[in-house]
């Protein structure tokens, strides 16, 4: 038992290290929360020389980007406003307002691939925080993030990360609302579905100080909206696949005497379960049985598979293959009792090409049921 309590605060110290370090050091954190409704549309508008606004539809966020610092001598950042105008291809005049939905020109087009589209979201799993830090030039944003697929994604996809703020003024007195600041496009993630990419975003203080950024000067009113785009598999047009907008704290909060209580119960918990599982880990490695597979040596078509019990008796619920495999009859359910080996034939009606994949169900005493899986390469690659 001892033993097991060192190696409980062998695995806590470097969470409980790194939690109080990044308390300590962080000046506001905000979780991600959960994303925008399925019927939510982004918005983006290029605004005029003269600070018009497009007009928002329903159910959407709307983006304002500002291309023309040079021409009116304004401090808004317009780099990344004009990066943003070539990547959509789009040509817009300085007297015009030009409104883009969803990355479409057309807003019946874009309102339909939404509506075609909505059955199948969601298509991925975004879980985090913000996190603003002090650092050299002003401040830091951190994002750890947990990012999931569902589905598979195309290798176009690309999640855009954006900081705006709902009234922003320059120093011309022009004002416009939820203009975009800083924009940071993403593609280090796993496309591949329920494969998750664990990963720390970042937007550095030089970024934010070269935008005009000051959240001592102007800390409230900021957002960070995640919007990704790409294509899934089974559609050729290219969707917004994610759509998250968070109001991004800067000032740190007041925190009340029950409030700490919450690490201590995160800790007791974590204590708990790491126990449970290194009970388990010991039942498994100690109750696991071993199980091996053959091509029987003269015996055609005929696979063997040994099976080799530890400590518990264990039951082979049922035994199934993958196609294009076929067993030439149905298996039977057998036990096995404690510290023995026993080999199953079994037959199959004709050899594949493909890989043989066994799918074995087990139910050993004291670790419940479960499904091992067991691949052979053919026996024609011989």
């Amino acid at each position: 038992m001892q033993k097991i309590f060192i190696m409980i605060l062998l695995l806590l110290s470097p969470a409980i290290v790194s939690v109080a370090a990044n308390s300590s050091d962080a000046v506001a954190t905000t979780s991600l929360g959960s994303p925008e409704s399925t019927d939510t549309t982004l918005v983006e508008c290029f605004v005029s020389i003269n600070a018009e606004s497009c007009v928002s539809t329903p159910n959407s966020i709307l983006l304002n980007w500002w291309q023309w610092s040079d021409e009116t001598k304004s401090n808004w950042p317009d780099d990344d406003a004009k990066a943003r105008a070539g990547e959509l291809l789009i040509d817009t005049p300085p007297n015009q307002s030009t409104r883009i939905i969803n990355e479409e020109t057309e807003i019946d087009l874009a309102l339909s691939n939404r509506d075609n589209f909505t059955a199948k979201l969601p298509v991925i799993q975004l879980t985090g925080e913000l996190a603003l830090h002090n650092d050299v030039d002003g401040h830091r944003i951190e994002m750890p993030v947990a990012m999931t697929p569902l589905v598979n994604l195309s290798d176009s996809t690309i999640l855009y990360i954006y900081l705006s703020q709902a009234t922003a003024t320059d120093d011309h007195s022009r004002k416009l609302s939820n203009l975009v600041y800083e924009m940071k496009p993403e593609i280090g993630f796993s496309n591949q579905a329920n494969n998750t990419t664990e990963t720390t975003w970042l937007i550095a203080d030089s970024h934010l100080a070269a935008a005009g950024v000051d959240f001592e000067e102007s800390p409230y009113g900021w957002s960070v909206t995640f919007a990704m785009f790409g294509k899934i598999e089974g559609y050729d047009t290219n969707q917004l696949l994610y759509l998250n907008q968070v109001e991004l704290a800067t000032q740190p909060q007041n925190v009340d005497f029950d409030q700490f209580l919450v690490p201590l119960f995160v800790i007791i918990f974590a204590i708990i379960v790491i126990v449970t599982i290194l009970s388990n880990m010991h039942k498994e490695e100690h109750g696991m049985p071993i199980i091996t597979g053959y091509w029987h040596h003269s015996k055609t078509n005929c696979l063997v598979v040994e099976f080799t019990t530890k400590q518990q008796r264990m039951e082979i619920k049922s035994l199934e293959v993958d196609a294009p495999w076929r067993l030439s009859s149905r298996f039977k359910s057998r036990f096995i009792e404690a510290n023995k080996s026993i080999t199953v034939e079994l037959k199959f009606k004709q050899s594949e090409s493909a890989e043989c994949r066994l799918h074995i169900r087990l139910d050993v005493d004291e670790l419940g049921v479960w499904t091992q899986y067991l691949a052979i390469a053919s026996n024609l690659a011989d």
